[in-house]
């Protein structure tokens, strides 16, 4: 299934005008000098200190490594030879904890 183009029906208009109105704005105005058009303010973008230390984190965070591939080898090693031991305790006591946690 081929994605939707929202943008198929848009074209730019050759007055300048909005590209969505296709120059209605043009069409309404009586013969205007093209002198007394505002000058176009090129748009600007800020960034926040926030948003960059954001960014920062989030390449290192691509640089760490999805698992622990030392630990998963000794876990995966540990049930083949059958010397993992599930400890119950530990495990419903976490599960309480996270219950209590989300409340």
């Amino acid at each position: 299934m081929d994605p939707i183009d929202n943008n198929a029906n848009i074209k730019p208009s050759r007055a300048g005008g909005d590209a969505r109105t296709g120059g209605v704005e043009q069409a309404g105005r009586s013969g205007a000098a093209s002198s007394s058009k505002p000058a176009v303010e090129a748009d600007a973008v800020t960034i926040t200190r926030m948003a960059t230390d954001m960014l920062q984190l989030e390449n290192q965070l691509a640089d760490v490594p999805d698992a622990n591939m030392e630990r998963v080898e000794q876990l995966r090693a540990a049930i083949s030879d059958g010397s993992y031991k599930v400890d119950l305790e530990r495990i419903v006591n976490n599960l309480l904890q996270a219950e209590q946690d989300l409340s």
